[in-house]
């Protein structure tokens, strides 16, 4: 088996755990791998490999919910899952706590553990009908104001039917797994990961009758934007963002590939659940 790692690298702790993982993986006679950057910082050149999620089995990721997802999405690419060791908060993605890591990794090892798979979306966006940009999220697309700017407007489609014209401070396209995130924070519903569909939430509507929707995960979502002269931004897992302009669009619809987790801790979603929920009310 081969390891593909990681690294939030601006976290000391990541890059020590990272360290003691290298050597903890080479007793075991297994060959980890990541990229240049990582190589350079863990001390370890040899290690780095151009597309080395390509060359592994696993990717291991060290480091909070949006490392995670960046791993995910990159690694969804190559078919390959991973398995993450929380080094942040909430951590509602990631498998491992930093503190109790090496039964499971045995585990791992040995080809004892589950792949858990998670819908994600694709989309793209269009201006004037020219194609600007295309991405992949695994949590949820956003478009927002800016902040300076107005309430915005967007009308909003599925499967070309006309669901309703939002009047807001913008706009959540969520997935199952991102409906504890934005969305949650928002009003939305937490929806069970393994249920796939799509939630499209507003964010600070307008008028009271505004709610969240729920659409099967085949539907074809459009959003066109209403709002001329405004600061706007279209926003993958909160990671990437895109400036938006007037009457652009953006067309979502559920990707053909699939995030693929490692399940080893026997930790169910909502077990994490109830742990994160009890946390918050402190």
């Amino acid at each position: 088996m081969r390891i593909g790692m990681m690294v939030h690298t601006g976290k000391p702790e990541a890059v020590e755990l990272a360290k003691q993982l290298v050597e903890f993986f080479a007793e075991r006679g297994t060959q980890t791998l990541t990229d240049a950057h990582t190589a350079q910082v863990l001390g370890c050149p040899k290690m780095g490999r151009p597309g080395y999620m390509g060359l592994v089995d696993i990717v291991l990721v060290l480091g909070g919910d949006g490392t995670l997802l960046s791993a995910a999405r990159l690694a969804s690419s190559f078919g390959r899952p991973v398995l993450g060791i929380n080094m942040g908060h909430l951590g509602f993605l990631t498998e491992l706590e930093a503190d109790n890591f090496q039964p499971a990794l045995e585990r791992v090892l040995d080809g004892d553990f589950a792949v858990e798979e998670r819908m994600m979306m694709e989309g793209r966006l269009l201006r004037a009908g020219v194609e600007m940009a295309c991405f992949r999220a695994l949590n949820d697309v956003v478009v927002t104001r800016g902040t300076f700017a107005r309430m915005i407007n967007i009308s909003t489609y599925i499967d070309h039917h006309h669901v309703v014209d939002y009047k807001a401070d913008g706009i959540i396209v969520a997935t199952p797994t991102g409906s504890t995130a934005y969305s949650l924070s928002a009003g939305g519903p937490i929806i069970e990961p393994l249920l796939e569909c799509v939630c499209i939430t507003p964010i600070c509507p307008h008028t009271l009758a505004s709610r969240s929707v729920v659409a099967r995960p085949e539907a074809h979502v459009r959003l066109e934007l209403n709002s001329p002269g405004e600061e706007v931004m279209l926003t993958i897992d909160g990671q990437e963002g895109i400036p938006l302009g007037a009457k652009d669009v953006v067309e979502l619809v559920r990707a053909q590939v699939t995030a693929k987790f490692v399940k080893v801790s026997g930790r169910g979603f909502f077990d994490i659940l109830n742990s994160r929920l009890r946390e918050q009310r402190f």
